[in-house]
């Protein structure tokens, strides 16, 4: 599996959720060969078991494709045990260390397409783990956090896996900044010593810097610093994977109150161009399905006119047959069908077009690239 002939060339780590499993599900298929993504896994939507998760996860990537499984440990977290529907029971299963991991050792081996990552919260159970898991033949996956690192918990972890020949470590640094592009000298130094304690391991390093808040801006650039920062690392090290969160954030906001402005986002080599526009005031006179009619109708307008000016920038790639330059384009024209018209279809468009974007990075001819910056 991860082997020196690995096929596959990006690693992204994606949410179980709308947003995300739509954008890869609408890639080429032959870009989805090329792919083997990373789900940390959670509740799908309001669903009430976990193998709603699992078809929605089947069906973005494909039937018979392989995958990387993890547990989201911070959803868990974050919900209060009254709110449990019964998938999270099923999960907090998964977590359990007992007998070397055994409820997530077993779930691997019931579903052939995963690709398991060792769970890491009890370490003392970890190298059980390890026998369990080899004995399915299907690779290893171990995801580090930075935290790993300075706690010096790495010092625990990567001695378990000298007898794994089939493995892939992943260096997650979560959410990066300009900032940790200047470090890259540092990474470079991590990652050397991960391949020198684990020399027949593939290594990967994965950061996302997408912003938390587009407010008070109408158009705006954002630098792409996960690939930034890979690039500088990669002179250094050889047959380093490329992954991040697919332009998403390591850690998600919460909604606020209200529909969001509008705003689209159209993913590029090293950048995110995004043009966003605020609604109009809303008469206090109105009844409340009024305002609410008044905001769908300004919504759809609101989406045509941005999707519009998106198509006549300088950055559009108007030759690209990917499904969000489709959807831009038919949102552009006042569509009824198949356009952007929410916060969540929006964000798909983004995904897919930075998912395929960042897998064809270096073949594809940089266009009109700038270091310009903003702050919120």
């Amino acid at each position: 599996m991860f082997s020196h002939s690995f096929s596959y060339q990006y690693c992204p780590i994606l949410a179980v959720s709308q947003s995300e499993l739509l954008g890869l599900k609408e890639l080429p298929e032959k870009d989805k060969d090329l792919i083997l993504p990373i789900f940390p896994l959670k509740s799908w939507a309001s669903s009430k078991e976990l193998k709603s998760s699992l078809s929605k996860i089947e069906e973005s990537i494909g039937k018979n494709r392989k995958w990387i499984a993890d547990i989201d440990y911070e959803d868990l977290l974050e919900r209060k045990e009254e709110k449990y529907r019964p998938v999270h029971y099923d999960l907090l299963k998964l977590t359990d260390p007992n007998d070397g991991y055994k409820n997530w050792c077993e779930f691997i081996q019931n579903n052939t397409n995963i690709v398991p990552c060792i769970q890491l919260k009890e370490l003392s159970q970890m190298s059980k783990q390890v026998e369990k898991l080899s004995l399915l033949d299907r690779g290893m996956v171990v995801i580090l956090k930075l935290d790993d690192i300075k706690s010096q918990r790495y010092k625990i972890i990567l001695p378990n896996l000298k007898e794994v020949n089939d493995l892939l470590i992943i260096l997650d640094l979560e959410q990066i900044t300009k900032e940790h592009v200047k470090l890259s000298n540092q990474i470079s130094m991590y990652m050397k010593a991960i391949k020198t304690l684990l020399p027949q391991s593939l290594i990967s390093l994965s950061s996302t810097s997408f912003p938390d808040s587009f407010g008070g801006y109408y158009k705006g650039v954002k630098s792409i610093y996960e690939r930034a920062l890979f690039d500088k690392v990669q002179a250094t090290i050889t047959d380093l994977i490329y992954s991040d969160r697919g332009s998403a954030r390591a850690i998600k906001m919460s909604g606020g109150a209200g529909v969001p402005p509008p705003r689209v986002d159209y993913a590029c080599r090293n950048e995110w161009n995004f043009i966003r526009m605020e609604f109009s005031e809303v008469s206090p006179l109105l009844t409340k399905s009024e305002k609410q009619a008044q905001v769908r109708k300004e919504k759809k307008e609101l989406y045509t006119k941005i999707s519009k000016e998106i198509i006549n920038e300088h950055y559009w790639e108007s030759e690209l047959a990917l499904w969000a330059n489709y959807t831009t384009e038919l949102t552009s024209e006042g569509g009824e069908f198949g356009i952007i018209n929410s916060a969540q279809r929006a964000t798909a468009v983004r995904i897919n077009k930075h998912l395929h974007t960042q897998l064809h990075y270096n073949s594809i001819a940089e266009i009109n690239d700038t270091d310009d910056d903003w702050e919120d």
